[in-house]
């Protein structure tokens, strides 16, 4: 298994323009790719920026089943992806723009641990994404 990367992580979406608009105004990436995967007949974006690649892909017309919306600590009972999670090394400036993007938050500038401060918003459809603040030793 030597050479591998790893190439994005994917999230289905159910409205994929109203979901790229978030991703860019957000969270400040482009998409960088759009087109469809033909094999499955699904739509996708291709986010990039902050150092990653975050594949939306969708559908569309079809019925969802929503995300799981089990607040944490419950949240990890139920198997499977459970957040974005990014670093930063100012996790106060992060917080503050999130509100001002009227952010749908699960914690905001929360202690996590006794060395990591973070914060956790979901995205329009209820996807978690999770903020780091520098360790502090």
């Amino acid at each position: 298994m030597n050479g591998l990367t790893l190439n994005n992580v994917a999230i289905a979406v159910g409205d994929l323009p109203k979901m790229i608009a978030w991703y860019e105004r957000v969270l400040g990436l482009t998409a960088a790719e759009r087109g469809r995967f033909g094999a499955v007949g699904a739509d996708y974006a291709m986010m990039e920026g902050a150092g990653t690649r975050i594949e939306l892909v969708t559908l569309g017309g079809t019925s969802t089943t929503p995300v799981d919306r089990t607040a944490p600590p419950s949240h990890l009972s139920v198997l499977g992806y459970k957040a974005l999670v990014f670093d930063t090394q100012d996790l106060t400036a992060v917080t503050a723009a999130l509100k001002d993007h009227e952010v749908e938050f699960v914690w905001a500038d929360q202690q996590l641990t006794p060395q990591r401060r973070s914060t956790m918003i979901r995205d329009p459809e209820g996807n978690m994404i999770h903020f780091f603040g520098p360790l502090q030793k």
